[in-house]
C-alpha cells in the first residue's frame, strides 16, 4: 500500500496527510484502499476531519467525504480548516454543543440544503453544509449548521425552551425558537461602525454565532472558545 494518504488520529477526529505531488485521482484511489483497510479499526465514531499536505477545493473535499461515507461507518460532522482559532471554536462546539445532544436523538444531514427545500424533524438536527436562502429547517429541538445559515430556521417546535440555533456563518432570513422570533436590532450608521470596531478588536467579526431564548427574547451572540459559560455581556455585541 502506498503512502499517498496517511490516516492519523488526533484528539477530536482524524487527520488525513495527503501527498501534494500526485494527482487527486491517485489520492482518491489510495484513500479508498486505506479507509476500507481501516474501517473496522475506525469503528462508527462521530468526529471531525482535518487535512494536511495539500489544499483542497470544495468539490475535492466533498469527494473525500463521499469515499469515507461509502467505505466506513464514520460520521464526519465538520471539516477543520487549519486555522487554530477556528479549530478551537469548532472543538468546543463539537464537545459542548453536539455533546449535549448525545442523550437525545439527533438527525444528521450532509450536503447543501437548496432553496425551496424544507427539512423537518421532531428531534435536533445537525447539518454539515450550507442552508441556502429560500430553504427552511424546522426542528423540535436545536439546529446546528456547520456552514452558512442563509435561509430560515425554526427550532424548539416541541416547546423546548432550551433549544438553540448555531451556525458557522449566521445570516438567516428568519430565525424562530419556540414562540419567539429573532428581531435584528436596527442600528444607525454610527452604532454599526462602533459594533464592527468592537467585533474586530475581539477577533469576532467573522465568527460563528449562537441564538437562544434569554428573558423571553431570542438573543444572538458570537461563539468564542469561552461561549459555553461565557459572560452574558457578549449578547450586547449583537443585540
Amino acid at each position: 500500500m502506498d503512502n499517498n494518504v496517511i490516516i492519523k488520529g488526533y484528539k477530536d477526529g482524524i487527520l488525513l496527510v495527503l501527498n501534494p505531488d500526485v494527482t487527486f485521482e491517485e489520492i482518491i484511489k489510495s484513500l479508498t484502499e486505506r479507509i476500507r483497510h481501516s474501517a473496522k479499526f475506525l469503528g462508527n465514531a462521530t468526529m471531525s476531519l482535518k487535512f494536511e499536505g495539500r489544499e483542497l477545493n470544495t468539490d475535492e473535499q466533498k469527494e473525500i467525504l463521499r469515499v469515507i461515507s461509502e467505505n466506513s461507518d464514520l460520521e464526519i460532522i465538520c471539516v477543520i480548516d487549519g486555522n487554530e482559532t477556528n479549530e478551537e471554536i469548532l472543538r468546543q462546539t463539537m464537545n459542548q454543543v453536539i455533546g449535549s445532544l448525545s442523550t437525545r436523538t439527533a438527525q444528521f444531514y450532509q450536503g447543501v440544503v437548496r432553496s425551496g427545500r424544507r427539512l423537518e424533524t421532531e428531534n435536533s438536527i445537525i447539518i454539515v453544509g450550507n442552508v441556502e436562502k429560500g430553504a427552511e429547517i424546522v426542528s423540535g429541538g436545536s439546529i446546528i449548521v456547520i456552514g452558512a445559515l442563509l435561509g430560515s430556521a425554526v427550532a424548539g417546535t416541541n416547546s423546548n425552551r432550551e433549544a438553540f440555533v448555531f451556525a458557522a456563518h449566521m445570516k438567516p432570513e428568519k430565525l424562530v425558537i419556540g414562540h419567539f422570533e429573532y428581531e435584528k436590532p436596527v442600528l444607525t450608521e454610527k452604532e454599526t461602525k462602533k459594533e464592527n470596531k468592537l467585533l474586530r478588536k475581539m477577533n469576532l467579526i467573522n465568527c460563528s454565532m449562537i441564538a437562544e431564548i434569554v428573558d423571553e427574547v431570542v438573543r444572538m451572540r458570537p461563539v468564542t472558545v469561552d461561549t459555553f459559560g461565557a459572560d452574558e455581556d457578549l449578547y450586547e455585541l449583537i443585540d
